[in-house]
């Protein structure tokens, strides 16, 4: 079996380990996540974790793709997060990216980075009956930041936004599941809102991170609220819809 990999220069002493990590991934490691994509978290003989996620098996049409004209999901996220650090944005270390090729074409990816303790937003926005104010204006700054900086996050759900508090009791954010996000040298206000749009469905938390987020970036706050509900409710009408089908044509 070919394959492809990619070590951070940094930790290019534990490549064979990394290697041997990812050819041995079902039987080793501790398991974080499993679902269409798997996550395990391994440690390197220095005593280092990281974290291994196996991206999900492809159609045979997306492996042709991805073995082709595109870049493997494993991929982009170690060149996405090397774009994050480089831009200041805190995720993850990138340590390696791996993709392994059967009769040419793209069988799985592994993208490996150190293992972080921030913890999900999630939990304390969204599942909250009272969310945090602070924690709500952080994301906002957050998004602001990043937008500003060309950086769009592809996914920036809470689930993908971690946080840390430091010593001085301020809160440091950072991003997982990058594969998606691209860079520009200017972000658009219809795309700055598509993907403000996506950071939770939770109306009054995000009627306060829209507002405040307008604020942080001189839009009127009124209309910016406006633009984004409308926006969720399109969202959530073509998934109702997209589900429905779905349902049809699997009866």
């Amino acid at each position: 079996m070919a394959s492809v990999v990619k070590i951070n220069p940094a930790y290019e002493e534990f490549a064979e380990a990394i290697r041997g990590i990812c050819s041995d991934f079902d039987a080793r490691g501790e398991m974080i996540y499993s679902g269409r994509n798997t996550l395990k978290r391994f440690e390197l003989s220095n005593g280092t974790a990281v974290v291994v996620k196996r991206f999900g098996h492809l159609n045979s049409l997306r492996r042709l793709i991805y073995s082709t004209v595109a870049s493997s999901k494993a991929q982009r996220s170690y060149t996405n997060g090397m774009q994050f650090l480089k831009l200041g944005f805190k995720t993850p270390e990138p340590v390696a990216y791996i993709n392994t090729y059967k009769s040419g074409l793209l069988s799985d990816s592994y993208y490996v980075a150190l293992h972080s303790d921030a913890k999900s937003l999630f939990p304390v926005l969204v599942d909250s009956e009272r969310f945090s104010t602070e924690l709500a204006d952080r994301v906002a700054q957050f998004m602001a930041e990043l937008h500003a900086a060309g950086a769009v996050h592809g996914d920036p759900n809470l689930s993908n936004i971690l946080y840390e508090r430091r010593a001085d009791g301020t809160v440091e954010l950072s991003v997982i599941d990058i594969n998606r996000s691209y860079f520009k040298r200017h972000i658009s206000y219809r795309r700055r809102m598509k993907n403000l749009m996506r950071v939770t469905h939770r109306r009054d938390l995000m009627r306060h991170i829209a507002g405040r987020y307008a604020e942080l970036t001189g839009l009127d706050p009124l209309a910016t609220v406006d633009r984004i509900f409308a926006l969720l409710a399109r969202f959530e009408r073509n998934r109702r819809l997209r589900h429905k089908l779905k349902s049809i044509f699997i009866l």
